[in-house]
């Protein structure tokens, strides 16, 4: 009996929406449900809020020709009115900006491919700077104030009083303590003029909490410049 029941009720859910689809107004419902259905199966954000405003543009379509309704048209508008706030913030957090030369090198050594959005907001959390030959950027067994980018110029690592390495433009300052928060292994000295780009601690753990692609970047740059200073060694 229930078996009979559900298979009656299921021929009349197909045999009502069968009967809608030549009704012009059911169309435009069907379509609506239909877009929303595909927003939310878009992993790319951007599509998701575009085919939400064509569904939104859809349904208030549907409700001026055929069944006007003050507050649906407020709540929809309003709908379509956010995501295309949304699409425009995307939209400027993507667009091509033109990058220096040091911010191009950067990026090249950092990660090539990173998007547009992400560089920029990486870039914008950094800040250039310029240490004098002589001066000390971290010293061993304390803490490291940030992660610290080398764009030109020398380093001198020192442990327990000797020099075991030299790092240069590309290498990276500080990325262990970054990982581990241990203090530093090392002193680094630089042996000539140096031009970085520094990274904050907080602002950049802030950062990455909200943007994983970056946080995904950091390993795999850390990765390829510890193979580069092991090369080095060796």
């Amino acid at each position: 009996a229930i078996q009979s029941f559900v298979v009656q009720e299921f021929t009349s859910l197909f045999e009502s929406l069968g009967n809608s689809l030549s009704n012009p107004a059911m169309m435009f419902t069907h379509l609506t449900y239909v877009m929303l259905f595909a927003s939310v199966m878009m992993r790319d954000i951007a599509w998701l809020r575009t085919i939400a405003v064509v569904a939104g543009g859809t349904k208030i379509y549907f409700q001026q020709f055929y069944s006007p309704d003050p507050i649906d048209l407020f709540w929809e508008s309003l709908l379509i009115a956010v995501n295309l706030l949304q699409l425009a913030i995307i939209w400027l957090d993507n667009r091509r900006r033109n990058f220096s030369a040091r911010e191009k090198a950067f990026l090249a050594t950092f990660e090539p491919a990173l998007p547009n959005a992400e560089a920029n907001a990486l870039l914008k959390s950094g800040e250039w700077g310029v240490v004098e030959a002589g001066s000390t950027l971290t010293r061993q067994g304390e803490s490291v104030g940030g992660l610290i980018y080398i764009a030109s110029g020398n380093v001198r690592i020192e442990a327990n009083g000797h020099q075991v390495a030299t790092c240069g433009p590309g290498d990276f300052l500080g990325e262990m303590t970054w990982q581990t928060g241990q203090p530093a292994t090392g002193t680094a000295v630089a042996e000539t003029q140096v031009e970085i780009l520094g990274f904050q601690r907080g602002t950049l753990k802030n950062l990455l909490e909200k943007r994983q692609v970056l946080g995904f970047a950091f390993q795999s740059s850390f990765n390829r410049n510890l193979i580069a200073k092991l090369s080095r060694a060796n």
